[in-house]
């Protein structure tokens, strides 16, 4: 099995849009070691993270328990890094939203095929 070291996925974020950070290729697996949430606007930011298994049909019942963070505010210009460990399976998709279009997330780790 080889390891890659990389950027998993970047992204600005849609005010109150659900948007992939990353999705999981097939026949790899994923280990997300830190995110990084950067506001880039002068006010206070709502966010949220999700970790989506492949196959799953995403509605308002459904996407709650695949949360990762929930509402966090991030402070108007700050930075927060999410430093922790989570493995994903071919497929899994790596979402966020918030509550404006002003936050930049990237997802850094390891793909494993």
């Amino acid at each position: 099995m080889a390891n890659s070291y990389k950027i998993l996925g970047q992204i600005s974020t849609t005010a109150n849009t659900l948007s992939n950070v990353y999705v999981v290729p097939s026949s790899t697996a994923a280990i997300v070691n830190s995110i990084t949430v950067t506001n880039l606007s002068a006010s206070n930011v709502s966010y949220s993270i999700a970790a989506i298994p492949s196959g799953q049909v995403i509605s308002a019942s459904t996407l709650p328990r695949y949360f990762i963070i929930r509402g966090a505010t991030i402070p108007a210009s700050d930075e927060a890094i999410l430093d922790f460990v989570m493995t994903l399976p071919a497929g899994t998709v790596l979402a966020a939203n918030s509550s404006t279009s002003s936050l930049s997330i990237s997802a850094f780790g390891a793909e494993v095929s």
